[in-house]
């Protein structure tokens, strides 16, 4: 059940709520164990932008959203909203029952906003855009459902003890509208005191997982593709500025991407903005080779956001250091490949730990936090801060040299070479690691900076790259 919390100004949700929720829902909300992926390369491309095109409507219309356009984020920023902010994140995905259809309409007609304004009141007043994520589920709508499909392992008891499509879309469908709506800015039936809008919208999580203890959702693709066509055309409805993501995929693995080709059939790619895929021990391409393929297959070109992020192996435990190399070339490999969004979640454990593994616990540790359990600062931190400080801006990237280990597979494939060239507001920018030497085109003069954020001036040809990235700016004379 979903506990009441409070709100300070200026202050956090209350830890002991999301203590609580951290060891419920992490171990609901993340894709556990090793997936084997098949080892791919990207093409070469440019980052896509979201862009932004707010406009007001009237005097009490909420400002445009700060940052949008920022590339970082976690799940949740809530567990320590200042580092967070302070690492460079700019996005925060809550976790799922907070903007869950029976969490606000606990009964038929009637709602209550309470904890899910408090909440976006908290992340606004910490100037963080928030990802809001839909589920589908209300207990008074799938009492229907009970007895057709098995109880869910750890039920959310305003969503119900099932977790399928809804026996009334068109009550959904209203709620959906009334959910937008109050989040959209626009002047009208607004949260009080709403600073900017909502504008990105998530159906569901993962559907395709549908069995214990990771039961997301209880239906075949036909069923999704439903509740995504009836969620998109709602959302669009009430605020037509507003983005759609579809449930994120957990994986690559075959059952996940046949699950995905039954939606897609269907013609589930017209019914999304944004393409949503989860890496969480993956390895550090974090599927986005296979990903990108897959959607090329079902002719779907749209921007992609990875909302789950997490790069430890929870089989061969590694160091703070190695976590915090692995995290920088992931993110700067991402970028490179044309990534809009990278959402990390393991900002910080709660106070109270996680689940053994035994009893279905995601297997993360304190070694690949941004901030450890005494609260300091770890290595992650400061590689998230380095490479949010320097692509947190537009640009374009160009591949020069890239590398996969295909001889390993899960959390054990690392990306050997990596040598981009990025153009940030005018300046030439390379992201380098592996290989024998640089790229020929470097010489003189160079500004170095290592993932601690360490800077300084020397000749290209003292430079030896090793597997830990570093920043390269060349003199523009």
């Amino acid at each position: 059940m979903l506990m009441s919390f409070t709100i300070r100004p200026r202050d956090t949700v209350k830890t002991s709520y999301w203590e609580g929720k951290m060891k419920r829902l992490l171990v609901l909300a993340l894709v556990l164990g090793i997936i084997m992926v098949s080892a791919a390369c990207s093409k070469k491309t440019d980052t896509k932008k979201v862009s932004n095109n707010l406009k007001k409507t009237s005097k009490t219309t909420a400002k445009e959203m700060k940052q949008e356009s920022s590339h970082f984020g976690f799940m949740p920023a809530t567990l320590d909203f200042d580092s967070a902010r302070q690492a460079g994140g700019n996005w925060d995905r809550p976790f799922f029952e907070l903007f869950g259809w029976g969490q606000i309409e606990r009964s038929p007609g009637e709602f209550d906003f309470t904890e899910p304004d408090d909440y976006v009141r908290a992340a606004q007043e910490n100037d963080f855009n928030i990802l809001a994520n839909i589920q589908p589920f209300a207990a008074w709508d799938q009492e229907a459902n009970e007895g057709k499909f098995p109880e869910v392992q750890s039920p959310d008891l305003r969503g119900g003890r099932t977790r399928a499509k809804p026996n009334d879309l068109e009550a959904y469908s209203k709620f959906v509208k009334r959910l937008v709506e109050r989040y959209d800015g626009d002047g009208r039936d607004d949260m009080p005191d709403l600073k900017y809008p909502i504008r990105y919208w998530e159906v569901a999580n993962e559907p395709e997982m549908q069995n214990p203890p990771l039961t997301f959702f209880q239906g075949p693709p036909e069923d999704y593709f439903e509740i995504l066509k009836k969620t998109y055309e709602a959302v669009k409805s009430a605020d037509p500025k507003a983005k759609v993501l579809n449930g994120g995929m957990a994986g690559m693995q075959d059952f996940m991407t046949e699950y995905w080709q039954g939606v897609f059939d269907l013609g589930g790619g017209k019914y999304f903005d944004i393409a949503n895929i989860h890496s969480i021990g993956h390895g550090e391409p974090l599927n986005i080779p296979e990903f990108k393929d897959f959607l090329a297959k079902n002719n779907i070109d749209k921007p992609i956001w990875v909302t789950e992020v997490q790069i430890e192996d929870r089989r061969d435990k590694q160091t703070e250091e190695q976590y915090a190399d692995s995290l920088a070339r992931s993110y700067i490999y991402a970028l490179a490949n044309g990534v809009d969004k990278l959402f990390y979640v393991n900002l910080k454990l709660p106070d109270q730990g996680l689940p053994a593994e035994g009893e279905g616990g995601p297997g993360f540790s304190d070694l690949s936090t941004l901030i450890s359990e005494v609260g300091e600062q770890q290595p992650l931190f400061h590689v998230h801060k380095v490479i949010f400080e320097t692509l947190d801006k537009p640009f374009t990237a160009e591949k020069i040299a890239e590398e996969i280990n295909t001889t390993e597979a899960g959390a054990n494939r690392k990306i050997t070479v990596g040598h981009y060239k990025f153009t940030v507001d005018g300046r030439i920018i390379y992201a380098l690691w592996g290989g024998t030497s640089l790229p020929a085109e470097i010489t003189g003069k160079v500004s170095v900076t290592d993932m601690n954020g360490n800077k300084e001036e020397k000749d290209a040809s003292e430079i030896t790259l090793t597997e830990s990235p570093i920043f390269v700016e060349t003199r523009q004379d």
